[in-house]
């Protein structure tokens, strides 16, 4: 019995990312499912809508683009999509993941007002640096 708990308390300690939020990423990182999350990070909440890197760099160039028109908005959008292509080459070995992503991401301080107010951003965070989470949105501001 006491080679389990060697076991258990190694995989606990090999670093310092939860495993378990790490799972729940690579759902997210494979397509088959998103969901809402609320993440404590350096002492304030941040709450949107978890979602795998590939989404979050193709959602983000669409914005960094907005504004560009024709092929330079094009131009923009692929290659932000490009970064997102390493979340899906399945020919590699899997590695754990080591950045979160979100989309609708608020940010919330002590008052509680979220940041910003009028709508949600996209985020992306070390997984290294969440010091805790708890399923569901603080905010539900989009599908």
């Amino acid at each position: 019995m006491s080679e389990n708990k060697a076991s258990v308390t190694e995989v606990v300690n090999v670093d310092d990312k939860d495993w378990f939020l790490q799972d729940l990423i690579e759902i997210a990182n494979s397509g088959k499912m998103s969901f809402d999350i609320t993440l404590t990070v350096g002492g304030f909440l941040v709450s949107g809508t978890l979602i795998g890197g590939k989404e979050y760099f193709q959602g983000f160039g669409e914005e960094f683009s907005f504004g560009l028109k024709g092929e330079a908005a094009e131009k923009v959008k692929a290659a932000f999509s490009k970064n997102g292509d390493v979340y899906a080459n399945k020919s590699e070995p899997a590695l754990a993941p080591s950045y979160i992503h979100l989309k609708n991401a608020h940010f919330f301080h002590t008052s509680g007002t979220p940041v910003p107010e009028n709508r949600g951003v996209w985020w992306r965070g070390r997984i290294s640096e969440v010091s805790g989470f708890s399923l569901g949105a603080l905010i539900n501001d989009g599908p």
